[in-house]
């Protein structure tokens, strides 16, 4: 198995890293505090589907603590997809995930199929409630998708 290095919050600003981190070592985490400094990477988009994003190499850290999390990435953005929040309320997030990871058939067989997958799936859906929760406290707008 490969050990990505790099990844989508390349500066660690959507939790507090381990001063071992290389965010840290790097001091590329002293960038948090200003907004022009901020570097998302590693996102592509389609010509022909400019509306959906394509992440790749995104070394996500879902073993991180929810008591970790703070929502850096996320301010200034002051409306969300209605769709996907949706999909976040209705309770079907575990199922399409399962459906959408299972077409990648080598990373499916690497971490056991559905049955190994469920823990990352459970944190998916408790940071998607973490992001529900957020989106109401600060009465965000939702954008109906055309």
């Amino acid at each position: 198995m490969m050990n990505v290095n790099d990844r989508l919050d390349r500066y660690c600003c959507g939790f507090t890293p381990d001063p071992t981190e290389l965010c840290v070592e790097n001091l590329l985490h002293a960038k948090c505090g200003n907004a022009k400094d901020l570097l998302l990477v590693h996102i592509l988009v389609r010509k022909a589907d400019p509306s959906r994003l394509v992440f790749l190499d995104n070394a996500g850290r879902p073993q991180q603590s929810s008591d970790n999390l703070n929502f850096r990435l996320v301010e200034g953005i002051d409306e969300f997809p209605e769709r996907a929040v949706s999909v976040l309320q209705s309770g079907c997030l575990e199922s399409l995930l399962l459906r959408s990871l299972y077409t990648d058939r080598e990373f499916w067989d690497s971490q056991g199929g559905a049955v190994g997958l469920r823990r990352l799936i459970r944190t998916v859906e408790h940071r998607g409630k973490i992001l529900l929760r957020h989106i109401r406290d600060k009465k965000l707008q939702l954008n109906r998708d055309l």
